[in-house]
């Protein structure tokens, strides 16, 4: 099954018209959910706020809002739900203040280079997730925000012209790249990371992924878990609890089914990746050592993991549909 109901292809291999298609059908929802939410916050506490109705509206017309709008929104229907009124009102005042982005182009830029403190604690807090190992970070200087910058404009030129389906997908999920490193506190280290509430925006270590091939390759993983997120608005991949807890394919600590199952399938994105690479002819030699190891691995986090996920795990038509084009690719390769 490559095509489902709504007409989004679950094919594995990236596509950047698909990857538009999924952007405007979650701004779309965004825009739908921000007027649902106008009429309750009227009906409950009799406000008629037409800041929420203008930014709906903006949406409906094509304007590209930031991840943080998301985040917002996010917040803010938790802050209805839990009838916390002088909450609700004040990320209402937030959400007047979002203005939608200059252009289409991803901005690499440091944690501290966000807006408003308000939006720099609310990505700290929505990109930890995990109550269980807290993940603490804190930004990377503008100086090394630069410099990444300039080596990832490179690496993204570099990858358009080997896997120029991959680049136009990440460009198609991905408006801002933010920068960070582990706080001196936390006790995990981390690559990236990305959430479905800041829909658009992904965590990148600002220390790490030095060369072309590491690079790529943190673009590849990092951009088949936004692909998921977008694949999943409709429904969940898997039907597990979140309390029961697996061996990991990526992680040293156990993990929910639906996190074996994103490393599963981002591992086989990333090994189509290190494929290209290696097939493409335009690798050094230390590249080529680089990339065919990381390729090594990725099969061998996609076997651990789709072995888990087969037992174990409880899919939903769509995780059928997705890790099985995973699966097929693959099965083509070995």
């Amino acid at each position: 099954m490559s095509r489902p109901m709504n007409g989004i292809s679950y094919a594995f291999f990236p596509d950047g018209d698909r990857a538009r298609l999924l952007d405007r059908r979650m701004r779309g929802d965004l825009a739908s959910s921000l007027g649902y939410l106008h009429e309750s916050i009227a009906a409950q506490w009799d406000e008629d706020l037409s800041s929420i109705s203008h930014l709906a509206e903006e949406m409906r017309r094509g304007a590209i809002y930031p991840p943080s709008t998301f985040g917002l929104y996010y917040e803010l229907s938790n802050a209805l739900l839990a009838d916390q009124r002088d909450e609700a009102m004040s990320l209402v005042n937030e959400l007047a203040g979002e203005r939608p982005l200059p252009d289409e182009r991803v901005a690499v830029l440091a944690l501290d280079a966000l807006p408003t403190e308000q939006i720099i604690c609310r990505y700290q807090r929505l990109m930890d997730t995990d109550p269980n190992e807290p993940f603490r970070i804190r930004s990377v200087s503008n100086e090394q925000a630069v410099g990444f910058a300039d080596r990832f404009h490179r690496s993204q030129q570099r990858l358009r012209r080997v896997m120029p389906a991959l680049a136009d997908e990440f460009e198609a999920l991905t408006r801002q790249i933010v920068l960070a490193v582990a706080d001196e506190n936390c006790a995990t280290e981390f690559a990236g990371g990305s959430c479905y509430m800041l829909w658009g925006a992904l965590l990148l270590n600002g220390d790490a992924h030095n060369g072309d091939v590491k690079l790529i390759e943190a673009i590849a993983h990092e951009g088949a878990h936004s692909l998921l997120f977008g694949f999943t608005s409709d429904e969940p991949l898997v039907l597990n609890n979140a309390s029961e807890l697996y061996a990991s394919p990526l992680r040293d600590d156990p993990r929910p089914m639906d996190g074996i199952f994103h490393a599963t399938y981002v591992s086989a994105r990333m090994h189509w990746a290190m494929s290209q690479l290696l097939n493409s002819g335009v690798l050094d030699r230390q590249e080529k050592v680089e990339a065919q190891a990381a390729r090594d691995a990725d099969l061998q986090h996609f076997k651990s993991g789709y072995d888990i996920v087969m037992k174990e795990g409880r899919l939903t038509e769509t995780g059928e549909a997705i890790l099985a084009s995973a699966a097929a690719y693959m099965s083509s390769e070995h």
